[in-house]
This record gives C-alpha cells, sequence and structure tokens, in this order.
C-alpha cells in the first residue's frame, strides 16, 4: 500500500504546505508501510484530522473571515517582516499573511515584497498615517 500522502507524482503532507515533487522517492512513497512512515513528511492521517476543541472551533471563524484560496495564500514559511500590520496566522500546516491597511490576506508574492521593502510600502505610510 502506497504512503497516503503520496498523489500523483507529488507529496501532499501537511509538513509541507503545499504539494511537491522535490521531495518524492517513488521506492519509499510505493514501498511498505514502515518504509514510508520512516520519512520525515509523513504524518499519520487520522492525527492530522485531530484537533483541539479551540482549533476546531476557531477555523471555520478564521476561514470565513479570510476566504483564504491556499493555491495561492498558503505559506510554507512563517513570514518575516517588520511591518507593524501585517498578522500572520498557522493554518493547515502552513502560514496565512494578513495586511490590516489592506483588510486582506496577502498573496505569496505580496509577502516576499513586504518582507523586504516593507519600509518603503505605500500601505505602510498609509497606515502610520492613519494611526495619528
Amino acid at each position: 500500500m502506497p504512503c497516503p500522502w503520496y498523489q500523483n507524482g507529488v507529496c501532499t503532507s501537511p509538513k509541507l504546505g503545499k504539494p511537491s515533487s522535490a521531495v518524492v522517492s517513488k521506492e519509499r512513497c510505493l514501498g511498505s508501510e514502515a518504509e514510508y512512515k520512516s520519512c520525515r513528511f509523513y504524518v499519520d492521517p487520522e492525527a492530522s484530522k485531530k484537533q483541539s476543541p479551540l482549533e476546531a472551533a476557531m477555523k471555520p471563524a478564521l476561514e470565513k473571515q479570510l476566504r483564504p484560496y491556499t493555491a495561492i495564500h498558503l505559506l510554507s514559511t512563517r513570514p518575516r517582516s517588520e511591518c507593524p500590520f501585517m498578522r500572520v496566522y498557522n493554518y493547515g500546516g502552513g502560514y496565512l499573511a494578513f495586511c490590516e491597511v489592506l483588510n486582506r490576506l496577502l498573496t505569496r508574492s505580496e509577502v516576499t515584497k513586504c518582507e523586504r521593502y516593507w519600509s518603503t510600502c505605500p500601505f505602510y505610510k498609509m497606515g502610520i498615517k492613519a494611526r495619528t
């Protein structure tokens, strides 16, 4: 039986944040249960479904408020920006970045710019102006 996270030649483990073929080893993924369970990206499917009552209660509210489209919004690594208007949320094994000035989620490319150029960002300047 293949690894439950191996689908169409890619690994869909929640530890990755987004599906990737870079970590796939067909020998391991299609091998025995002992082989694929030894993979560092393996997560027990039943355990990955279990959430604390607080997480279970908050996820629908967070999803409704933020309305993420994971293909463009889900980040595999936590963003590092000094911008005081960026909020980062843990979400589905990854992260979502929210801009308080724009009042919406940031796409991956926007997050990259926000990490590098936050101090010269026009929205940062608008946020500072609105605070005063």
